[in-house]
């Protein structure tokens, strides 16, 4: 568990795969279920404290991107939404009506919408850079006033 300002965070990292698989605010919707989680660190996964570190950076508008490899678990299309997501810089957003024609699929907003709401590593993947066709922030992962909140700290404005 790592404080934030978003509150408490749980990241998930596997060895077998070197990578973060999750990382939720603890009442995030669409939150895999504890029990996945595994066992609690037990204060020797380095990668835990580099992310720890970087993600106090982030808070501290010193960081605009995470080095730690981040392989969360999805579908193809799922997948191909979170590469998309990687790519709109810190303090810019797009719509999911962009983001699906970005993926080549332009009739799956509301897919878009779907994976980006399930997105297991928000903040790492940044899913509150995408807002509705009307420009504004919608409710899924770690919700609305987070997401107002974090572009708010990425813009540099109150």
């Amino acid at each position: 568990m790592i404080e934030s300002p978003l509150g408490p965070l749980t990241l998930t990292w596997d060895d077998e795969v070197g990578a973060v698989r999750g990382l939720h605010v603890h009442d995030q919707r669409d939150r895999d279920p504890d029990p996945s989680f595994g066992e609690p660190d037990d204060g020797t996964c380095g990668a835990l404290d580099d992310l720890a570190g970087e993600l106090d950076e982030y808070f501290a508008g010193e960081r605009r991107t995470f080095t730690l490899p981040a392989d969360p678990p999805g579908t193809p299309f799922s997948r191909a939404v979170w590469d998309a997501l990687r790519e709109v810089p810190y303090g810019a957003t797009t719509t999911y009506g962009a983001l699906a024609a970005a993926i080549g699929s332009p009739r799956a907003a509301q897919a878009v919408g779907t994976a980006n709401a399930r997105n297991p590593v928000s903040l790492l993947v940044p899913c509150h850079r995408v807002l509705t066709a009307a420009g504004l922030p919608s409710g899924g992962g770690p919700g609305v006033e987070r997401k107002r909140l974090l572009l708010a700290m990425e813009r540099g404005t109150p």
